[in-house]
């Protein structure tokens, strides 16, 4: 096992989460995630929704960096608050949506957008 596939494995015990569940997570085969922590395959083009749904760095689980923060400086709430979010179903996902949205953009015609607006 190489230091990406100690870190998922790692990462997923954390969280008491089998395999099937970070698979069903990422869309694919509980067999093609088992290689990625086997170190059969490095997860190359789900490194980012890895990162997401782990809230750490994409530099971290490739043992680039041995801080798991996801960005420095960020605000661990915003990570607890996209974690809560990934874990919803996809109807859970798109009520969030729409509420966002909505305010969001109440809030623009207002002008009461905060100096981290996008």
């Amino acid at each position: 096992m190489n230091i990406t596939g100690q870190r998922l494995r790692l990462l997923r015990e954390e969280r008491k989460w089998s395999q099937e569940a970070v698979a069903q997570k990422l869309g694919i085969s509980r067999t093609a995630y088992n290689k990625y922590e086997s170190g059969a395959i490095q997860p190359v083009r789900k490194i980012k929704e890895l990162a997401a749904i782990f809230n750490v760095s994409a530099d971290y689980i490739l043992g680039g960096v041995d801080d798991v923060a996801a960005e420095p400086g960020t605000v661990p709430k915003v990570h607890r608050q996209m974690r809560k979010y990934m874990d919803l179903s996809d109807n859970g996902r798109e009520i969030v949506d729409i509420t966002l949205d909505a305010v969001y953009e109440r809030e623009e015609r207002q002008g009461t957008l905060s100096d981290g607006e996008m």
